[in-house]
């Protein structure tokens, strides 16, 4: 009982020492040639600048919501002046 365990120990220790010492091998050489990789670089240059544009845009398209969003929230309280200008509009426009 005693050997056995041993040899199992003993079994267990040289495989470790024998993949400590052989390792993985040298790396195999990259398949992707230097112009793919130049190629690739070119376009995440201009996909990285394409999603600075639309987040600059989407910054302002949110500046005007708030905006536009404040303005409806103040004419909301004055119906009754809103019904003033638009009939003082539809008279001016011969309606």
């Amino acid at each position: 009982m005693f050997t056995r365990r041993l040899w199992v120990v003993v079994a267990i220790l040289g495989l470790l020492v024998l993949g400590l010492t052989v390792g993985c091998g040298p790396k195999p050489p990259c398949p992707v040639g230097p112009e793919v990789v130049k190629q690739s670089q070119a376009k995440t240059a201009q996909v990285e600048k394409d999603l600075a544009e639309a987040t600059a845009e989407r910054e302002q398209l949110e500046n005007e919501l708030s905006e536009k969003q404040a303005r409806l929230n103040e004419l909301r309280g004055k119906p009754e002046e809103l019904e003033k200008k638009l009939e003082a509009l539809m008279r001016g426009s011969g309606r």
